[in-house]
């Protein structure tokens, strides 16, 4: 590994022979580049959160819908839980109001 790092800063060391103005106008024109891809980075991070934009409020949406049919749901089931309570009690009191109920006695017929 520190084989490959020092041929990596060999050849990025300027040649001793080399114009300085040469270097000087390459790392100008790396900046430049480094400036440009930053600056196209940001602007796809900013069209990506314009974009996720409408796809959150849809999540949202379906979300909240969901929530909705659930409490819907719940109500629904307690509304027929109610209802059958109120059937069976219905039913209960239909059957005791046919029964008489008190004490008798057995007459005898003699």
């Amino acid at each position: 590994m520190l084989i490959y790092i020092r041929q990596w800063q060999e050849k990025m060391k300027p040649q001793p022979n080399a114009n300085p103005l040469v270097v000087l106008l390459s790392w100008f024109v790396f900046g430049l580049f480094l400036l440009l891809a930053l600056g196209l980075g940001l602007i796809f991070l900013l069209v990506g959160w314009i974009l996720l934009l409408p796809v959150m409020w849809r999540k949202r949406r379906e979300l909240k819908q969901v929530w909705q049919f659930n409490k819907a749901a719940r109500q629904a089931q307690r509304d027929a839980q109610q209802r059958y309570q109120q059937q069976r009690e219905q039913t209960r009191n239909r059957s005791d109001d046919s029964v008489i109920e008190g004490e008798y006695k057995v007459k005898n017929d003699d």
